[in-house]
């Protein structure tokens, strides 16, 4: 990483041109470096630094990672004896054309001399003459196929899951897609065949499999001679997926040009998976929170998006300095104004965190049933998020699921 970075650092000094404008070379340099020397990690309650490589994840460590291996490719090629007549690499894949085998392995003994930080391996041809390469098997009269590794099992979303119609088809289609895009015309039925039978395997009815493989067949010709347009829809919203409900749903929305999108519900591994430590309670975004009064019942709710603590503090610099009002008369902190006009003192280190959202578009629909549940009398009721009376039926419903937490604020 370390050595890919430096790389970077060169390009930019030998062409400046390609420079931001808004940047130096030395700010570079030191973001590359402070963000390589300062990855760590959380294993069995204890912290570790990480001293080689990259963080997993990190988009820095993708881009300075295929940066080193073109490097490393591209001085092999340039300082070889003998290099391969064409190669070309995806990520972390590289694909040579060699007179013989011997010539394969001189250029790789060569390139593993060159580093290191990284070394090859290789694979030849197997007994037939054929070699996998990403996703396509090509075969010795240059033909191409799709490569399936020994593993692979052929299991897919099972047509009798709880999933939307449109997940099933687009199964059947991107399966479709990649044969025509891959296998060359004398692979290809025999790829359509095995697709039609393994789709079989996993439950989809056979007047689907070929509904859905011909309407993409139709579309990609058509995408040959014909650009596609599209239109913006008026709306797009975002549902849980009910197997008994959503196409109905869906359907009746399309009359008034509303997209929906239905969202799967949460597998068993996700329900069970706690690797992550989480973070201090205080530092949750998307919360609603109540901060209560010391001296009386009265208490605030309130959303955000940001991480609570933030929030908090503002409220508190509000009350702290008696500054609760801005420039034109409206109220910055409904538990500061509560304050002053009752000389009471507020109770922030016990604020609770009522509920969390997945999303930040959740928050006014979250802030407006626990408002509209528990009336806090801080809050200015004209001030709330406003929703559609479509909803009152269920606010009851949605404060019902709410469990709140202690946010552990600890303000001096």
């Amino acid at each position: 990483m370390r050595l890919a970075a430096d790389s970077v650092i060169d390009k930019f000094k030998k062409d400046p041109s390609l420079l931001p404008d808004n940047i130096t070379l030395d700010a570079i340099y030191t973001l590359l470096h402070f963000s390589l020397d300062n990855a760590y990690f959380e294993y069995n309650n204890n912290f570790y630094k990480q001293t080689t490589g990259g963080p997993m994840g990190s988009p820095l460590t993708v881009a300075l990672a295929e940066i080193r291996v073109t490097d490393v490719e591209d001085l092999a090629i340039s300082t070889c004896t003998k290099p391969p007549k064409h190669y070309r690499h995806f990520v972390d894949d590289g694909f040579g054309h060699f007179t013989d085998k011997q010539h394969a392995t001189d250029f790789l003994q060569h390139i593993n001399g060159l580093t290191e930080d990284l070394q090859y391996t290789i694979e030849y041809p197997s007994c037939d003459g054929s070699i996998p390469f990403l996703d396509v098997l090509i075969h010795p009269d240059r033909t191409t196929s799709i490569y399936r590794k020994p593993t692979h099992t052929n299991l897919y979303t099972h047509y009798s899951s709880s999933s939307p119609q449109s997940t099933k088809d687009s199964l059947i289609s991107s399966l479709t897609r990649r044969a025509y895009t891959l296998c060359s015309p004398c692979h290809l039925q025999d790829e359509l065949r095995f697709l039609k039978q393994t789709l079989l395997s996993n439950g989809y009815p056979l007047n689907r499999i070929d509904l859905v493989m011909e309407r993409t067949k139709t579309s990609l010709q058509k995408t040959k001679t014909k650009k596609k347009t599209t239109t913006t829809p008026t709306a797009k919203i975002i549902l849980p997926y009910h197997a008994a409900y959503s196409r109905k749903i869906k359907t009746t929305l399309q009359r008034y040009d509303i997209t929906t999108t239905f969202s799967s519900p949460p597998t068993l591994i996700t329900i069970l998976n706690t690797n992550k430590t989480p973070g201090p309670k205080q530092s949750t975004c998307n919360t609603i929170y109540k901060i209560p009064c010391e001296d009386c019942d009265d208490f605030y709710i309130g959303q955000t998006c940001r991480p609570l603590i933030k929030r908090i503090k503002e409220h508190e610099a509000c009350y702290r300095l008696n500054n609760y009002i801005d420039s034109i008369g409206n109220i910055k902190s409904a538990p500061a104004k509560h304050s002053h006009d009752t000389t009471h003192t507020i109770d922030w280190n016990n604020t609770t965190i009522l509920t969390t959202a997945h999303h930040r578009t959740q928050l006014n629909l979250l802030e407006h049933a626990a408002i509209t549940t528990y009336n806090p009398n801080m809050n200015r009721q004209h001030k709330g998020p406003r929703l559609s009376p479509l909803w009152k039926p269920i606010l009851d419903d949605i404060t019902k699921d709410f469990k709140p937490v202690t946010a552990d604020i600890r303000l001096n």
